[in-house]
């Protein structure tokens, strides 16, 4: 297998595509800063989706997998090669596109993780990839037709990202929040009101800030957040609103070894013409 890992580098490294994806990622990571995990979670895997079918959706048109087999590969070599080649890709994107997660393990300037949840937020979205790029593998090895492979990745990972969007807006909305209460007081004699007064219909009044802290979400919003790859990257580069817990990388460790377990599966029984 390691001979394959080592063919699947060596195309790379002659393949426009995949120079043209690890440039757009090196963009993205210096040109721009999102004040949210949007460009996290769709930056990686938008580019893989596009390096993953023209360069795995070659195998079958030009034969290759046929002759992988003929040279005594077995094809659980070949998925599993295939696989850690594009969780490597997928890696190497995620570093480029978005180096503040492993740089600083934050996103916000103004937001903190308490001691370990840094490093955890940058294990939840490693994971997080990588069980995108198992699903993503599970397909390329799976449909010969180059075009409907890049449709169908494309449109899968638009699709997952507006649908873990939808669930973590949803969320947000049981979040703590700050705000602002009056507490009616009087100046002292002779005192004049400060900026800190305000005036309400009872008066004078003290502003001061008070937390609010979140409602307990409902079952099925916090089983979604926790199954959707892109939706735990938003909660795990959002350390004002939310922590990480310690299932989210194992629902993704679980989705990943169930996509290649599925894909592995498909693949042995796949007529390889």
């Amino acid at each position: 297998m390691i001979n394959l890992i080592r063919a699947h580098f060596a195309r790379l490294l002659q393949s426009p595509v995949f120079w043209l994806g690890t440039a757009a990622s090196a963009a993205s990571g210096v040109l721009l800063w999102f004040p949210n995990a949007a460009g996290l979670a769709v930056l990686p895997p938008l580019y893989c989706a596009v390096v993953f079918s023209l360069f795995f959706g070659t195998e079958y048109a030009d034969g290759t997998i046929r002759n992988k087999l003929i040279a005594g590969h077995s094809r659980e070599a070949i998925y599993l090669a295939a696989l850690a080649t594009a969780a490597a890709v997928m890696w190497l994107f995620l570093a480029l596109s978005s180096p503040g997660i492993f740089l600083t393990a934050r996103l916000y300037p103004s937001g903190r993780y308490a001691p370990g949840q840094g490093a955890l937020a940058v294990v939840t979205v490693v994971l997080a990839s990588a069980a995108v790029a198992a699903v993503l593998t599970c397909l390329c090895m799976l449909v010969h037709k180059r075009a409907v492979l890049a449709l169908a990745l494309v449109f899968l990972v638009l699709g997952s990202v507006m649908t873990a969007s939808a669930v973590y807006d949803e969320l947000q909305g049981y979040a703590g929040y700050w705000t602002v209460e009056y507490v009616p007081t009087a100046p002292a004699p002779g005192e004049l009101p400060i900026e800190s007064y305000g005036v309400t219909d009872e008066g004078p009044a003290l502003a001061q800030n008070v937390y609010v802290p979140p409602e307990k979400p409902p079952a099925w919003l916090t089983f979604f957040v926790h199954v959707l790859p892109a939706a735990q990257v938003f909660r795990a580069v959002d350390p004002e609103n939310f922590s990480v817990t310690w299932t989210m990388p194992l629902c993704s460790l679980a989705e990943a070894g169930l996509a290649t377990a599925l894909g592995l599966a498909l693949f042995k029984r796949k007529d390889i013409k």
